[in-house]
């Protein structure tokens, strides 16, 4: 796909405003003029008689000690939108023009209420509170004076994301650090950094150091960078691609590499048929795995070998299968759950089936090589019906790519908007209702193909509006904007993230 489109004829996609667009478009105006402007939209807002006003002399006062991180992050993000020192108290009475968080049973995990009058009181779960001061965040970046009412908001899918493709591009500090911030202002919580491919190994390695690349992040940066995320409620999901886009990992060991029965030697495949290239998987896993706390390992496992006949000594697509059974064993031992791509599951050639466990990201039709919107891979109904659980990475519209022949198919945040929901994979199919919650929601996903195509500041001009639409979406409130040119106003209005 990313690397191989070049033959891919584009399939269309595009919004058409018809007179039930235009009708839409009358209902959005006036669900506008009563629903607070936020996104994502919330999923039930009721007005309330009296307004709020923030003034200098605004407090957070925190019911809960758990939640004094939260407020901790809440009063700097105050400071930052409205440049006022805002004080935050553990306890004690709560006066007009104070904000109050508080923990309470509300809607699930990520789930809040917030009413909205003399005072302003936010409870929910701890992440659920913490969206909750991002929704005034966004209210007072509008106004100091917020219409009064109680929002009761909850998230559809429980994953809204971002990948980064870093392996191919080193992404500074500073631009991972703005990425957590906005994803947090939108109420999206998961970072997938991409941290190996064919241009580069981004983590210091002590078991294996001849394969970390110059422009790398020590394990002290990543440490500090997964709590700096943990602030934000943004888990960190790391990537370590194997058994293919490993180029940057074999060129230190050309032993390892795959060769083709005509003797073609392929720089980014490992030879699954030697222990050697087992013993060095299992060194990287065991070092890192360790490093990141969070509950998910990504494997890759994308874009392997095409045709296993080329390759006599891998004893068929067993191998393959073998091998993400035998990562998925190391990623449990360590308390985790495998993540793999889903483009090398398709029918025929294997007896072996990989564990249901795993969980798989659905992106493409097609096996290595073909076509992303047709072809012969499991679509996610089989794959759900297999025990797994799925990510929708679509192809279009989820991905952008910063060059090389995958780039021309980038679409535009509108097209997602108006075109797209989270439940419509690539290949056109959904789930039906009763499997819906199999699916764990979705990423935009960044490509760096050409890795000089775009700076890091060109990269970030592309990415607010597509990840506005993808916290709308992946979030599954209501729309209060039926069209993508009736959100923009509502993007201007939300804005950046403070800071």
């Amino acid at each position: 796909m990313r690397r191989r489109v070049a033959r891919v004829v584009a399939v269309g996609l595009a919004g058409l405003v018809t007179a039930a667009g235009l009708a839409a478009v009358a209902q959005g105006a006036m669900a506008a003029a009563t629903t607070p402007r936020l996104i994502p939209g919330p999923q039930r807002w009721t007005a309330g008689p009296a307004d709020y006003t923030f003034t200098p002399g605004a407090r957070i006062v925190v019911l809960d000690e758990r939640l004094v991180g939260t407020a901790r992050v809440f009063a700097a993000d105050l400071w930052a939108l409205t440049g006022v020192s805002v004080e935050w108290t553990l306890g004690g009475e709560v006066r007009p023009g104070d904000i109050a968080l508080n923990l309470g049973a509300v809607n699930g995990a990520e789930g809040y209420r917030l009413t909205i009058a003399s005072t302003v009181d936010i409870r929910g779960a701890e992440a659920g509170v913490f969206y909750g001061t991002r929704t005034m965040l966004q209210l007072l970046r509008q106004s100091w004076r917020v219409a009064g009412g109680v929002a009761e908001d909850w998230p559809a899918y429980p994953e809204r994301g971002l990948m980064l493709d870093a392996g191919r591009k080193y992404f500074s500090l500073s631009f991972l650090r703005k990425q957590i911030r906005e994803l947090a202002y939108l109420k999206m919580n998961y970072l997938h950094l991409h941290l190996s491919d064919n241009l580069g190994f981004r983590l210091e390695s002590a078991t294996h150091p001849e394969v970390t690349s110059e422009r790398h992040y020590t394990k002290t940066e990543i440490r500090e960078l997964i709590e700096y995320a943990a602030r934000y409620h943004v888990q960190v999901v790391p990537e370590i691609d194997f058994p293919g886009h490993m180029d940057a990992i074999l060129s230190s060991h050309p032993e390892l590499k795959l060769v083709s029965r005509n003797g073609v030697v392929s720089d980014g495949f490992i030879d699954l048929s030697k222990p050697d290239a087992y013993t060095l998987m299992r060194d990287l896993l065991t070092e890192f795995l360790p490093l990141f706390p969070g509950r998910y390992w990504h494997i890759g496992a994308d874009e392997y070998v095409a045709d296993y006949a080329d390759y006599p000594q891998l004893g068929g697509k067993d191998s393959y299968h073998r091998f993400i059974n035998w990562a998925n064993e190391i990623v449990r031992a360590a308390g985790k759950i495998t993540r793999i791509a889903n483009d090398g599951l398709k029918p025929g050639g294997a007896t072996v089936a990989i564990d249901s466990d795993i969980v798989v990201e659905h992106w493409s039709a097609s096996g290595p090589g073909g076509l992303p919107w047709v072809g012969p891979a499991y679509s996610p109904r089989q794959l759900v019906a297999a025990g797994h659980r799925v990510m929708n990475r679509s192809f279009t519209p989820t991905y952008f790519t910063t060059g090389g022949p995958a780039s021309p198919f980038n679409v535009s945040p509108g097209v997602m908007y108006d075109a797209w929901q989270p439940n419509l994979f690539v290949d056109g199919s959904t789930l039906p209702t009763a499997d819906r919650a199999r699916n764990l929601g979705s990423e935009v996903s960044v490509w760096c193909d050409a890795p000089e195509a775009l700076t890091e500041e060109q990269i970030a001009d592309k990415l607010p509006n597509r990840l506005r639409v993808m916290a709308q979406h992946t979030w599954g409130s209501p729309k209060v904007a039926p069209l993508y040119l009736l959100f923009l106003p509502m993007i201007n209005a939300v804005g950046a993230a403070p800071a």
